[in-house]
């Protein structure tokens, strides 16, 4: 691990006066501007941070930013021919590859790199050894084909013609949303006399073209006064070209989206959540008010912080954010932690005071991290909405849903903290008669009026995010089977998603039964509850990303 952290860092220094000019670009005004991709108008950042994912992966093999690496590489790329660029993610591809790698005589360093931060320079991958090892391991379709296919994808994309031809900012001068986009390389090519472009105006449009090819002349000359100069000045230039607002989006939301994909999809912001869980949990523990004002106070400034992170991408993709995995993940989380929120702030005095916020910040954090730290699985991409979800239920059922994974999860954090705690007691060599008095209260014991262990209170805890989620699971269930009546002509098809949603919804039957059944509650209610949490991961993970059905999207 640590010579993993040691290598990207080496990768990341200025090594080069090729570094030294790409470390003094600046070209946050130039990513502001508007650009076509994938059916959307989105900023030339998010369409930069978009590219590079496919060729880098979440690696930057420069430390510069998204942009300049995706412009580097189409204006320079023999700056490129020795630097690690591909991103190779599977392990076993890359031991392979580092294997073949040696054959054709690359250097240990070459090899090492590759195996230990998966970075690889494109050369040797085209090499006569290399292409046999990826036709070899494209044919284990179970392990190694989709790897393979990612790494000739990448292969393709890197190429400067590909990434040139990605560059669609210039906006269809006299036609309406469904008009084609240009690149800039086209409108030069036009000149001041193609047709096509006579609805630009001709000042804009010969500005437009000489500051374009003083870019690229002084890309290449590596003049980065000069580079910066034509980049501020195509920035103003062209959202002249049709100022239509129809057409051309706002600034303030290009700047906005920019400003989000240049701070990582704002995902950081976990780390609230975790500064706010150490004083809740000592505030549950040990039952100290003044930890218990803390931690509720930065629980607040977490869940506004991640409530901003939501609005703020719902606002930029205008549309609710909930059509794929990452959006998925951060906005179910967000939910939990609102519901916290509200539930700490309508009953200040309930018993199981601190403990949902306690559930909510470990949910917030979890999901943050697994956004921050895996963007390849949870792919922070804003893109437009599938047809088949674009009704009316798809919002209800899908919402519903994840309000209820958010939950369980919840109710697996205090079911967590109640086997820990059971644990204690038995370390202690408490009899299991005074377990069962003292841990298993349930929802009945927060009416009570005596004093309460912390068992029951967990226990207590529990059932009410069971029970809640209980309900919305069966709502989200019924209302998912509406959808798919009217998406898919059938109420219910066996799809694996929806047979593990189902089963989902079974374990916490289960549970409702068998507590009532049962002579040590607590014990089987958090057994069950972390049972039917592992479920429900597995139908949200495993099935979303490993088995292929209709819910693959998701």
């Amino acid at each position: 691990m640590i010579r993993s952290i040691l290598l990207l860092l080496v990768l990341a220094l200025p090594a080069s006066a090729n570094d030294l000019f790409l470390s003094q670009l600046q070209l946050e005004r130039l990513g502001t501007v508007a650009a076509f991709d994938q059916g959307r108008v989105k900023s030339l950042d998010s369409l930069a941070a978009s590219v590079m994912k496919r060729i880098t992966g979440a690696r930057k093999p420069t430390g510069t930013s998204n942009l300049t690496e995706m412009l580097d590489l189409a204006f320079r790329p023999e700056a490129w021919a020795d630097r690690p660029t591909i991103y190779v993610k599977n392990k076993l591809v890359r031991a392979e590859l580092a294997a073949s790698m040696a054959k054709a005589g690359a250097s240990n360093g070459d090899q090492e790199s590759l195996v230990e931060t998966g970075l690889v320079a494109s050369r040797h991958l085209e090499t006569p050894e290399a292409s046999a090892t990826l036709d070899r391991l494209s044919r284990d379709l179970m392990r190694t084909a989709r790897p393979v296919e990612e790494i000739r994808s990448a292969l393709s994309w890197v190429r400067p013609q590909v990434l040139r031809s990605l560059f669609t900012v210039v906006a269809p001068p006299d036609g309406g949303f469904e008009s084609r986009w240009f690149t800039l390389d086209e409108l030069t090519m036009g000149g001041m006399t193609a047709p096509i472009f006579s609805g630009i105006d001709s000042e804009v449009r010969r500005k437009s073209i000489g500051h374009w090819e003083a870019l690229t002349s002084a890309w290449s000359e590596g003049d980065a006064d000069a580079v910066n100069a034509s980049a501020a000045a195509l920035a103003d230039l062209l959202p002249l070209v049709n100022p239509d607002p129809e057409i051309y989006p706002s600034s303030a939301r290009l700047s906005w989206e920019s400003w989000y994909f240049r701070n990582g999809n704002l995902t950081l912001f976990w780390l609230a959540y975790g500064f706010a869980l150490a004083p809740l949990l000592m505030a549950v523990v040990f039952q100290w008010r003044g930890a218990m004002r803390l931690g509720l106070g930065m629980f607040l400034v977490a869940v506004l912080l991640h409530t901003f992170s939501v609005g703020l991408r719902w606002w930029v993709s205008g549309r609710w954010p909930n059509s794929n995995m990452f959006e998925a993940v951060t906005t179910a989380a967000w939910f939990g932690a609102f519901f916290a929120l509200l539930f700490e702030m309508l009953l200040p005095r309930s018993p199981i005071r601190g403990i949902v916020a306690l559930g909510g910040a470990g949910t917030g954090m979890v999901a943050l991290m697994c956004a921050h730290f895996m963007p390849l699985s949870l792919d922070p991409t804003i893109s437009n909405m599938m047809p088949v979800l674009h009704d009316v239920w798809l919002y209800i059922h899908t919402n519903v849903i994840i309000f209820s994974y958010a939950l369980i999860f919840m109710a697996s954090v205090t079911a967590g903290i109640y086997l820990l705690w059971r644990g204690a007691l038995l370390l202690r060599g408490q009899s299991q008669g005074t377990i069962l008095h003292a841990g298993g209260g349930g929802t009945s014991m927060m009416l009570a009026g005596r004093s309460r262990s912390l068992g029951e209170v967990m226990d207590g805890a529990t059932m009410i995010l069971v029970e809640l989620s209980f309900i919305l699971l069966w709502a989200g269930i019924v209302m998912g089977a509406i959808w798919a009546d009217h998406s898919w002509g059938r109420p219910w098809g066996w799809d694996p998603k929806e047979v593990f949603a189902l089963n989902t919804f079974l374990v916490f039957a289960v549970l409702v039964h068998v507590r009532w059944r049962v002579r040590d509650k607590g014990l089987w209610t958090a057994l069950l509850a972390v049972v039917g949490c592992a479920v429900m991961l597995f139908n949200w993970v495993v099935i979303n990303f490993t088995i292929a059905g209709l819910h693959s999207y998701a």
